[in-house]
């Protein structure tokens, strides 16, 4: 490692407690968030909304104020999600909804969001009203995401489930580079953005199916291997949706790479980490 990448690295490390810590300030009083914080998690969101902003030379307040946004969305998606997939444990412990009751749940999930988005009020640029919309949209298509994959049925195409996987997950993805490259003035970036973290998303939801098929499939949860296993032996459909991840994981890299500064740089490299993982045997 060259003196610059320890120095950017140990930088984005402080940012990361910063974050931490805004993190916590924003939901203090609200025992059941502050739980569910405490719980951990990798933080990725956060990190790689880190990186992009160090990497486009954003003030460091607004840094911390956009990586704060969406890793506070993206666990108040996390403990409503508990809430209706009845969900007892999250990351070893209790979940918020078992711990504190329902009500608390839906009310820890909503301080959350309301503390994501006054935390864009920290942004020192002049692209606020861009990051609203656009976080306030990221939202919106989670939750259409989240009411599908809900509703769906066993008998959803593959092209559907990818369809409901990109919408639930990928808002929030796409956040990690949009909000950065808005506010370092690069709004026309976003659509090729989306497009490659919408791939990254579908990839991410495949893998950790490859995980849970079993167990997805006793609950009837919407599973790509299951989907596959009605038409194809469980060695093909493992091989089949490994091969969808090598063929998404690719075309986001490619994409990607056209960004400016190489803001993208992290998201990158977790794209050859999960190509390792679904490397066929």
């Amino acid at each position: 490692m060259t003196q610059t990448e320890a120095n950017i690295q140990h930088q984005s490390s402080l940012l990361l407690q910063q974050c931490e810590e805004d993190m916590l300030l924003r939901l203090k009083g609200n025992e059941p968030s502050c739980f569910h914080l405490d719980s951990g998690g990798s933080r990725t969101r956060a990190k790689l909304c880190i990186d992009a902003g160090i990497a486009l030379l954003l003030p460091t307040k607004t840094i911390v104020a956009l990586a704060s946004t969406i890793e506070l969305l993206h666990n108040a998606s996390l403990v409503h999600d508990d809430l209706q997939d009845a969900d007892t444990l999250r990351r070893g412990r209790p979940s918020v909804w078992k711990k504190y009751g329902k009500s608390h749940a839906v009310c820890a999930g909503d301080v959350m969001i309301s503390a994501a988005f006054g935390s864009l009020a920290n942004v020192e640029v002049n692209s606020l009203p861009a990051l609203l919309v656009q976080t306030q949209e990221a939202v919106l298509r989670t939750v259409k995401g989240q009411s599908r994959d809900i509703d769906s049925q066993k008998a959803v195409t593959e092209f559907e489930y990818e369809d409901i996987a990109a919408m639930k997950s990928g808002p929030l993805i796409q956040l990690t580079l949009t909000l950065p490259l808005i506010a370092a003035g690069y709004s026309e970036h976003i659509n090729v953005v989306n497009n490659a973290l919408n791939k990254f998303s579908v990839a991410y939801q495949i893998l950790d199916d490859l995980d849970d098929w079993e167990q997805d499939q006793q609950s009837e949860q919407l599973n790509i291997v299951n989907l596959l296993i009605s038409r194809y032996s469980l060695e093909e459909s493992i091989i089949i949706a490994k091969n969808r991840v090598d063929y998404l994981l690719k075309r986001c890299q490619r994409e990607l790479n056209a960004l400016p500064s190489d803001c993208a740089a992290s998201v990158i490299t977790a794209t050859h980490n999960l190509l390792a993982k679904a490397k066929v045997n």
